[in-house]
């Protein structure tokens, strides 16, 4: 120390901070880990990856004590890696346990993770025949919140089709195989669905009013399929039908899609007994491989 000189003193003292670990000038220093407090910000990115891949079939869902205590990291930073996943749609929450589980946004990312999706290697055959049998493109789609996700497209060789593509989306409510998959849920869970989303007009024809959308529902749920009248694309019919899992729940949908020109009310009726036909033979496909969904 020099008394004679106080503003050297502190100039050192400024210096000694700077060069000590916060470990060390933190009161509550048993609380804070050194790696904790000086982690690069790419950590954060592999600590990301690292969450994604500490699910598995043995552990589908996982909460944030347990990726805690498995990745040897604080709660808080699970937490907000989990939120910040969970915003891009790469996990989902579980609201009856609060535990977190991957989410379908991996699905857009890599044809190779669709390929080894089971229910599409299910599907694609019977696919293939319905767009045979009708000259029209075949989609197959889950849900995804307030949305469905395309899983597989077939066919394509007519001019004038659609513009939808694998692992894109589309508003639930507009489309047949989002009626067909928001037909299948309990009242609660269709709630909870119908939250993430307004009911976003695409075209004249979409339906929008809640009380309509409920109504139509409870028909799909009679009649075993769903048509969309230009309800999503100008110009464009769809006709789908469920595809159940275990316990006859309805895990994902199948249609046919064909501009209005080349399908009248006449063949709306007729193209409809094949859809619902195929989807029949998958679920029996599903139910032989035990897949739930």
């Amino acid at each position: 120390m020099c008394p004679e000189f106080p503003e050297f003193n502190r100039s050192r003292r400024q210096r000694r901070n700077r060069l000590t670990p916060p470990l060390f000038r933190c009161k509550y220093r048993d609380r804070v880990s050194y790696s904790e407090t000086n982690v690069p910000s790419l950590s954060s990115v592999k600590k990301s990856l690292l969450v994604l891949q500490s699910f598995s079939p043995d552990h589908p869902e996982r909460s944030v004590t347990e990726l805690s205590r498995l990745l040897n990291t604080h709660k808080s930073s699970i937490s907000r890696i989990l939120r910040t996943l969970a915003s891009e749609g790469f996990v989902e929450k579980n609201p009856l346990n609060s535990k977190y589980r991957l989410g379908l946004k991996l699905l857009e990312l890599a044809n190779q993770v669709l390929g080894r999706y089971e229910l599409r290697d299910l599907a694609a055959s019977h696919m293939e025949a319905l767009a045979q049998e009708t000259g029209e493109i075949v989609h197959l789609a889950v849900l995804d919140k307030a949305d469905i996700v395309y899983l597989e497209k077939k066919g394509g060789g007519q001019t004038l089709t659609v513009a939808t593509k694998v692992g894109g989306r589309n508003p639930a409510h507009a489309s047949a195989m989002g009626k067909v998959l928001l037909s299948g849920l309990t009242p609660e869970n269709l709630d909870d669905v119908l939250v993430w989303g307004a009911l976003v007009r695409l075209t004249p024809r979409t339906i929008v009013e809640r009380g309509r959308l409920l109504k139509e529902l409870r028909q799909i749920r009679e009649q075993g399929f769903a048509v969309d009248d230009e309800e999503s694309f100008p110009g464009i019919r769809c006709v789908a039908a469920p595809i159940r899992g275990i316990g006859n729940r309805v895990i994902a949908a199948i249609s046919v899609t064909v501009p209005k020109q080349r399908m009248p009310r006449q063949r709306m009726e007729e193209i409809g007994k094949h859809v619902i036909a195929k989807a029949r033979l998958i679920s029996k496909c599903v139910a032989a491989g035990r897949l739930e969904g």
